[in-house]
This record gives structure tokens, sequence and C-alpha cells, in this order.
């Protein structure tokens, strides 16, 4: 797993590890992300919605704690789950995290 940090959010690369195994990982290590928005990126695997379930419940938490989560992947937003935000790219990960502080910044 590759880990960059750029202002105030996490960009988590998966390397070799089994997708699962990823989530997991980035799951038990609440300290690395804490009070960051967070980017998954999956752009260049060929993955199906139904593979990015194990990220729901980090998704979940991001949003009770008033930060981003964003899923980087070539799959159909439309479905996967409301919970989780999928883009096509990294750049539009930003983008998505930058109108979300935004948003919560007017009280949205």
């Amino acid at each position: 797993m590759k880990v960059k940090e750029k202002n105030n959010v996490v960009v988590f690369k998966k390397s070799s590890e089994d997708l699962t195994d990823f989530a997991e990982k980035i799951i038990d290590q609440p300290n690395v992300f804490k009070d960051k928005n967070i980017i998954i990126d999956l752009e260049e695997l060929a993955l199906r919605p139904s593979e990015i379930i194990p990220f729901e419940s980090l998704a979940v938490l991001q949003k009770k704690q008033k930060k981003s989560f964003v899923i980087v992947a070539d799959i159909d937003f439309d479905e996967v789950s409301e919970e989780i935000i999928v883009v096509p790219t990294l750049q539009e990960g930003f983008d998505i995290i930058e109108m979300e502080e935004i948003e919560r910044d007017l009280g949205f």
C-alpha cells in the first residue's frame, strides 16, 4: 500500500495486497487519516462494483466525522452504494473533496 498526503487529503493506493486486505489495513490505521479526507486510488484496477463494498464502513465513518471519502475507479457509480462516491480520475477525486469542503464551510 502506498500512502501520500497532500494538504488535508490522504491518498491510499493499492499495491500488491488483496482488495479486502487493503481495505482492512486502511480501517486499522485510523491515526493515518484522522481529521483528513480520504481518496482510495484504484484507478489502475479492473473492478466490479461489488468489490468496493469493504470500503463502505469507512465511507460512513468519514461522513460522520464530516470528512470526505472518494474512490477513484473505472466503475459505474450508479451501481454502488449511495454512501460511496466513485469518480474516474484522481483529479476529480480532489475536486469532489474541494466542493464538499466548501459545502461544509457554508453549513450544508
